[in-house]
């Protein structure tokens, strides 16, 4: 049973029902401030298999601007049990836990209110999965909080300043974000999972879905897992960011041996890549960004891939994405009539190509 009272520190063993309690508030908050919220996340001890945890689930709950918490609908939180604690003074988190008796002050559930992408949810994300990636690290945290429990098992403040220095060193162990792309406003890196809301939010809007996928086939959010983060791919997926803002999405990959022989590539062609990508954010159609995003993209793969060439098909209709490539020096190559499925029917292409040429 969940609660813990007032400065009580007391642990449980992990219990299999916790992941269907955080559901269920999921729900629960989604319908109450859903509107202002990017994502819901279980975090916490309680999101760490088979570890013992305070009886008290942890809620993380993305954003896209702290300012959005304002305009959070506090009657239907207070309805739903949660109060916000005030006192909790955090930079860049909002904290509001639930309480089911108020006199004992006992407290089941807590929300941590953070920027979606930002540094706090980067952080409880990476401790989470990583405890989860690594059992034996997740069995020293467990056994570290024990002592602590037996320590100190009416003062919560010392039992987490105690976990602070192995949380510390558990989080030093992420990789900083690396940049394949980083020229001015213009920056491209590898994507991440936290980038899947973004993905869907883009691959949901029919705007952008008639020059990509086709307004028939959105991709919600598990979609976008199956089909972004399928890790037996031999595909490279980039976000793309312009003055730290994302705004759309490249991928690139070493053509295989059939599309070659489709294509009409043999042996001596050379080393092959082929490309693709889409502006997710429309205010950025039109003003150049495309074109600056793939003579980049051409200029990595040709000196760090040491692509011979590169290729795309877009549909022949697509009159605005073939004259951005022509622009960055690709050509027309081949024809490829019924090329590719696109709402209910399919439709030509055009192969165009870039081909890199040594100097001397």
């Amino acid at each position: 049973m969940l609660g813990l009272n007032k400065g009580e520190v007391r642990l449980v063993p992990h219990a299999t029902d916790w992941e269907e309690d955080f559901i269920m508030e999921k729900e629960l908050l989604s319908e109450a401030i859903g509107m202002q919220v990017v994502d819901i996340e279980h975090m916490g001890s309680t999101s760490i298999k088979g570890i013992a945890a305070k009886p008290i689930l942890d809620i993380l709950v993305g954003v896209r601007s702290m300012d959005d918490v304002a305009k959070f609908d506090k009657k239907r939180l207070k309805e739903a049990g949660y109060y916000h604690l005030g006192r909790v003074e955090i930079e860049g988190k909002v904290v509001f836990a639930k309480f089911t008796n108020l006199e004992e002050l006992t407290k089941t559930h807590v929300l941590h209110i953070v920027e979606y992408g930002g540094e706090w949810w980067q952080k409880h994300t990476f401790f989470r999965d990583y405890l989860n990636e690594h059992p034996d690290v997740a069995k020293q945290y467990e056994t570290l909080k024990k002592e602590l429990a037996v320590t100190y098992p009416d003062n919560e403040s010392l039992y987490a300043e105690g976990k602070l220095k192995f949380v510390d060193e558990v989080l030093s162990r992420k990789k900083p974000r690396s940049f394949i792309i980083n020229e001015g406003d213009l920056q491209v890196r590898e994507l991440e999972r936290v980038d899947k809301v973004l993905l869907s939010k883009w691959l949901t809007d029919p705007e952008i879905l008639w020059y990509y996928e086709g307004r028939d086939n959105p991709f919600n959010i598990e979609k976008v897992e199956q089909e972004f983060f399928d890790d037996e791919e031999n595909v490279v997926r980039c976000l793309v960011e312009f003055s730290k803002i994302p705004i759309g999405y490249v991928q690139f990959y070493i053509v295989g041996e059939e599309e070659k022989q489709v294509y009409g590539y043999d042996d001596s062609s050379g080393n092959i890549y082929g490309m693709d990508q889409f502006i997710g954010e429309s205010a950025y159609w039109d003003i150049g960004i495309g074109t600056q995003l793939v003579r980049a993209m051409v200029t990595y793969l040709t000196e760090e891939k040491r692509a011979d060439r590169i290729v795309m098909d877009p549909q022949t209709w697509n009159e605005r994405a073939i004259h951005c490539y022509e622009k960055c020096g690709f050509e027309k190559v081949k024809y490829l009539p019924a090329n590719e499925l696109h709402e209910g029917e399919y439709r030509d292409s055009w192969l165009v190509e870039y081909h890199h040429k040594d100097e001397g």
